[in-house]
């Protein structure tokens, strides 16, 4: 079995949607494939378990034989906290390993998500860079595009990782300086000895949030079309002009969200004559039954909330890119993006020397 980490010196830079892109496209070649986070920050109680969120997503979303459990071993819980900083033992280390090695007569692969930096975890002793070293795995550094100062990340990483360092992703890159990084960047750092083994855009559909994830984060509530709330979001518009001027900003932009108080019944009427994915209407009280009337015949969500346009605004913003992973249009898109962008044959090559 090739144990690979996937890790990155900053948050949300793509590691999951990587690693659930990777292991569906090699499933597709008929690869036997595992997944594991190391540290799970979306505790939920299954029973007598607590488990991760986000990790029971995926482990589905892989159809993942194995327990459940293995996906995520340790769950950074209130107690987990208590017991860390009480310097009560808990033998994390070890567990990871043994789960590790558990699988190595079951898969062909195992990807293994490392935390929002690679020394997260070492108070635990499930820091990156020593587990690594320890099962003798290899490392990708999935680096979010940040400018040139990302280079040294990579670089860093390198030389960190030593010998167990197979390459580098870069992800989340404005469309306009995709081919910048392809035509200078990429070939700098081949030259010092980094083999960048895909250069994603940044994807609309990826950074999407649902229907549903807005409902809880404005803490809203539902006027019609509750079966749309899987739906994506791909832009946020704030309804805050004239009319006149509402409908050809309206025009060019698809697939939106769009933000209004909720007497506006002018602008919410003008964004349901265009590509609009939901209305939020602030404020709190009823919306207009004309209102409610044209969004049912036309299929959109209305989620009405108490909070004022500025604060809904800026907590919707806060999760833009940064939802986790549970989705399966966003884990099939993952596999395509993968699939165009990631040089499969040339990865699994150098897992071999």
């Amino acid at each position: 079995m090739k144990t690979i980490f996937l890790i990155s010196n900053r948050p949300y830079s793509g590691r999951n949607l990587l690693a659930v892109g990777l292991s569906l496209n090699l499933k597709e070649r008929g690869k036997k494939v595992g997944y594991m986070k190391l540290l799970g920050k979306t505790p939920i109680k299954v029973g007598d378990k607590i488990l991760d969120e986000e990790s029971m997503f995926i482990h589905k979303v892989l159809e993942i034989e194995d327990p459940v459990e293995w996906v995520c071993p340790f769950v950074l819980s209130y107690e987990a906290k208590y017991k860390l900083f009480h310097e009560e033992e808990m033998n994390i280390a070890q567990q990871i390993r043994e789960v590790i090695n558990t699988q190595t007569e079951l898969k062909d692969y195992l990807f293994v998500v490392g935390g929002d930096s690679i020394f997260e975890g070492l108070s635990l002793g499930i820091d990156c860079l020593r587990l690594i070293k320890e099962v003798d795995a290899k490392g990708i550094n999935v680096q979010l595009w940040e400018g040139e100062t990302s280079v040294d990340d990579i670089l860093g990483v390198k030389e960190l990782l030593g010998r167990n360092f197979v390459g580098a992703v870069i992800n989340k890159v404005p469309p306009e300086e995709h081919a910048y990084i392809n035509e200078t960047v990429v070939p700098y750092l081949k030259k010092k000895g980094v083999e960048v083994l895909g250069v994603f855009k940044r994807d609309r559909l990826l950074e999407a949030i649902t229907v549903r994830t807005l409902l809880e984060v404005v803490n809203g509530g539902i006027a019609c079309c509750e079966d749309k709330l899987e739906e994506f979001i791909e832009n946020i518009v704030i309804g805050a002009m004239d009319p006149e001027n509402a409908m050809r900003y309206f025009l060019k932009i698809p697939n939106k969200l769009v933000i209004t108080g909720v007497y506006r019944t002018d602008i919410q009427i003008l964004a349901l004559e265009t590509s609009t994915k939901c209305l939020l209407l602030t404020g709190g009280l009823h919306p207009s039954e004309m209102v409610i009337s044209i969004a049912k015949s036309k299929g959109v969500p209305v989620v009405v909330t108490s909070l004022d346009t500025f604060s809904a605004v800026k907590r919707i913003q806060s999760l833009v890119g940064r939802d986790m992973l549970k989705d399966r249009g966003k884990a099939l898109r993952a596999k395509e993006v993968v699939a165009k962008e990631f040089d499969l044959d040339k990865f699994l090559a150098m897992l071999e020397v």
